[in-house]
């Protein structure tokens, strides 16, 4: 038998012979057996905070607490550098059995200078789901991707549509693939509003997909399945290079807008040279007397924060200003944004839906904003789509918003019309009592929110 020469498990050459056996046994006996995934999801985290040493006591921290899970005629492995599996016996049991393993597992190392253990995993049974090995163990791992995607501390079961679901993926990215190579893609614009004035002070882009057969592929379908493939980064190559072109031809027409919004997922800004390549596409398309705005989602900060202040800090050191968007889903602390160099604060839509006719949003809305003030940041309503909306928030003091009220998302040319057209739209009754008769809660003295730095 093979070993792991970290943490003294068998290795997975050896679990492959062994679960075979085990699994023609099983079946001459009648017997079940339940296939445990165990993913660590924080080693490479662990790996860029405390080195080598660091990432091998967390491997070894969650080995120490599967191995004593596994009793006789029962196996363990390390199948991978950050995966681990498991044959159990199923008995009446063996759901609880698991979800044991799994919680004992994941407090192993919290008392030491190691970071505790993130786990996410899946089950598959023998041979209620699968009679070969491989199929049992990608069953087994299509259930733990689940698990990590859904956040679920307990082991998740395989079911049939998972492996459906993943043909689809597939058979998306592929397509995806297409749509990058053939410039399907496209960039839409929606205006990001003064609240107090009505001046257009932003534009965001957004990334559209018409797929040739399909129609329209929702922009949280789509980058789902880029972001789970290098293809998120030619997304937002794409994206950003299109922004400063558009921008260039705006500001050619003597159409000046001061901040220019993209979106950055995750997985972008973990690239080693995602602030090089934003460097090279302001290099081919300065952003002149507008200033580029990077936004990023509240989820990375909580899920990376020593990489994420790392880039952001980058960012601001090229003069890129970052934007920490969908504000309010993730429960971010405020400790965990003091001292941070963000520039803006956007309140998630789901929060200003209805604000004007729910005290419990009002509260929620002003919370966001006090703790903006506080931190010296902008704040963007996302989603206003009514006239109340837009009073309310501004009377709480909120600086700018975006929504279908002002524009919907539109192409780079009709999003021309708008800017031409907006001076004169703005004065009209729907807008003009808006913007000039609501007051302002005087205690808001954030900074001027799109202020060039």
């Amino acid at each position: 038998m093979q070993f792991d020469s970290l943490t003294g498990l068998p290795n997975r050459a050896s679990f492959r012979a062994s679960v075979r056996c085990l699994l023609d046994r099983a079946l001459t006996d009648g017997r079940e057996i339940a296939l445990l995934w165990v993913d660590l999801l924080n080693l490479r985290r662990e790996y860029s905070i405390a080195g080598d040493e660091g990432a091998d006591r967390l491997v070894c921290a969650v080995a120490d607490g599967l191995r004593p899970w596994v009793g006789a005629g029962e196996l363990i492995c390390r199948f991978g550098e950050h995966c681990f599996l498991l044959a159990l016996r199923r008995d009446e049991r063996t759901a609880e059995r698991l979800n044991m393993i799994v919680e004992t597992a994941s407090q192993f190392g919290s008392s030491g200078s190691e970071g505790k253990p993130e786990i996410a995993s899946g089950v598959a049974f023998f041979p209620e789901h699968a009679t070969t090995p491989s199929e049992l163990i990608r069953f087994a791992s299509l259930a733990a991707v689940s698990a990590t995607r859904s956040r679920s501390r307990a082991p998740i079961l395989f079911h049939s549509e998972m492996d459906a679901a993943l043909q689809m993926e597939r058979d998306l990215e592929r397509d995806l693939s297409a749509a990058l190579r053939d410039n399907q893609l496209s960039l839409v614009y929606q205006p990001q509003i003064d609240l107090a004035t009505g001046t257009v002070i932003g534009v965001e882009g957004l990334t559209r997909w018409n797929h040739p057969t399909r129609g329209p592929v929702s922009p949280a379908q789509f980058i789902a399945v880029a972001e789970r493939s290098n293809l998120i980064d030619e997304i937002f190559r794409h994206s950003l290079h299109r922004l400063l072109a558009d921008a260039a031809r705006w500001r050619s027409a003597g159409l000046i807008i001061p901040s220019l919004a993209v979106n950055a997922s995750a997985a972008n800004v973990r690239r080693e040279d995602f602030v090089a390549v934003v460097m090279r596409e302001i290099e081919v398309n300065p952003p002149g007397y507008s200033q580029l705005d990077i936004e990023v989602t509240e989820s990375l900060m909580m899920d990376d924060e020593p990489l994420f202040v790392e880039r952001l800090k980058s960012l601001r050191s090229i003069g890129v200003k970052v934007s920490l968007d969908d504000f309010g889903t993730r429960y971010t602390s405020f400790n965990a944004l003091k001292g941070l160099p963000l520039s803006t604060m956007k309140i998630d839509r789901c929060f200003v839906h209805g604000v004007d006719r729910s005290s419990q949003a009002q509260s929620l809305c002003k919370t966001i904003m006090t703790m903006a003030r506080y931190l010296k940041l902008g704040t963007v309503a996302e989603g206003i789509e009514t006239v109340g909306e837009l009073q309310i928030l501004k009377q709480m003091g909120c600086q700018a918003g975006q929504g279908f009220l002002f524009q919907r998302p539109v192409p780079s040319e009709r999003f021309t019309e708008f800017l031409l057209d907006w001076p004169e739209q703005k004065q009209r009754s729907v807008f003009a009592d808006a913007f000039t008769n609501v007051d302002v809660d005087p205690s808001y003295d954030a900074d001027p929110l799109f202020g060039l730095v």
